[in-house]
């Protein structure tokens, strides 16, 4: 299935135009398309002007909408976003990100999402150059040409990355921290995670926001957009983090069953304590089975 994730506020905001959006899903699906697809929408408790329940019921395919307190507003984005991952349905496999000023406007864009078979992946339209940015990433100059490098995207990323990283990053725009995520784990590990799709949507409304603009002021020094952050500079320690987890998890796999015994997890008994404390510990195991026995 895929989960399109987004943060709809109708009040005070002239751009916010959901139906539009989820017309342009009908428009844009066939019938077998809408059955694994679903819409997961927050609003804000003060949004009186928000749609009512009913308004969903016209749409062939799963809407669901969650309402709680505005918070710090676009900057918490990434904070609805983790709760709104957690209430997807189990059987997603893949979360399209995005706005309520969006529009889909090519066929066939969720059959192409779910025929991909890779377990971690991030799809954009624009593929950025990725490997140019290795070794200098944290440079004020690449930083403010890769956090935008990407162009105008609608993130689509594969569900089992956010389970291994655990969040959206810790900014609004997920899309700046995938795209950190991205130049990481090329550089520490020479991976690129990355696919690139045929457009398949477009921006209804204004690019000039105040949040994106530097405009509207927030405690988090975390925050990463396109002409300041992140003031704090554990944003990259914290990435690389992710990185080296997302790296152990596409080695060595993502399966929480416990490993039979055989060569591999012997071998994982062995050199969980140091080797001169292996015929101590062999010796307690004997003395333990002759005494049960």
């Amino acid at each position: 299935m895929l989960s399109i994730i987004f943060c709809s506020r109708v009040k005070d905001n002239p751009d916010s135009n959901v139906g539009r959006l989820l017309d342009s899903i009908v428009d844009h699906t066939d019938s077998e398309e809408r059955r694994q697809i679903e819409v997961l929408i927050k609003y804000d408790s003060d949004d009186d002007c928000r749609p009512q329940e009913g308004f969903f019921s016209q749409y062939p395919f799963a809407v669901k909408t969650f309402t709680w307190s505005r918070g710090e507003g676009r900057h918490g984005l990434h904070n609805a976003q983790e709760y709104l991952f957690t209430q997807r349905d189990p059987r997603s496999r893949f979360l399209l990100m995005t706005a309520d000023d969006f529009i889909f406007n090519r066929s066939g864009f969720v059959s192409e999402i779910l025929a991909i078979k890779d377990e971690f992946c991030i799809l954009g339209h624009r593929r950025p150059p990725i490997e140019a940015y290795a070794g200098r990433y944290e440079q004020e100059k690449m930083i403010r040409d890769w956090v935008v490098s990407f162009g105008c995207w609608s993130p689509v990323v594969s569900a089992r990355l956010i389970e291994v990283c655990q969040n959206f990053g810790w900014q609004a725009n997920c899309d700046s921290w995938l795209m950190g995520l991205t130049v990481v784990l090329y550089d520490m590990y020479g991976i690129v995670i990355w696919k690139q799709h045929e457009l398949f949507y477009e921006r209804g409304g204004s690019y000039e926001r105040p949040a994106s603009c530097g405009a509207a002021p927030s405690f988090n020094n975390m925050e990463l957009t396109n002409n300041k952050g992140p003031e704090n500079k554990y944003w990259f320690e914290l990435v690389r983090r992710q990185a080296r987890n997302v790296y152990l998890n596409m080695k060595y796999g993502t399966s929480l069953k416990p490993l039979g015994w055989g060569p591999t997890r012997l071998m994982r008994k062995i050199r969980s304590q140091p080797l001169n404390q292996l015929p101590g510990r062999a010796l307690r195991m004997l003395t333990r089975k002759v005494s049960i026995g």
